[in-house]
């Protein structure tokens, strides 16, 4: 029996339609749920629905590319223009492509982690 390599993944399989397009992790700027489902946003800013949880998804990510950022989006580090103390110390992140939200917020408890990934990674 084989065992699970704790690798992280290099590329995605998304199913759009009746096709299945292999993503490379470098190009997805972002995940995000949407209603009950999760959406993947690629560098050229399109959107593909995705079949796993943000949970899971964020376990098989480098953590050094890809930040959860609060519960409903996980931000690719190379796709974020800036960001911006806001009310409460809670951080508002613009992203250097167009989403569907246009700014992602993290919470008080959360900023500082956000900030030393930003310089760490």
């Amino acid at each position: 029996m084989k065992t699970l390599s704790l690798k992280k993944k290099k590329r995605l399989i998304i199913k759009n339609g009746i096709q299945y397009l292999i993503m490379p992790v470098t190009n997805v700027a972002m995940f995000f749920i949407k209603g009950r489902s999760v959406f993947v946003i690629s560098k050229d800013a399109r959107n593909y629905q995705f079949c796993k949880t943000l949970s899971e998804i964020e376990h098989q990510l480098d953590n050094k590319i890809f930040f959860r950022a609060n519960r409903h989006t996980i931000v690719n580090i190379n796709f974020i223009k800036a960001f911006t103390v806001c009310e409460s110390n809670k951080l508002k992140v613009e992203m250097a492509i167009h989403v569907p939200e246009p700014y992602v917020f993290i919470s008080q408890e959360t900023a500082p982690l956000f900030k030393t990934w930003l310089c760490e990674c």
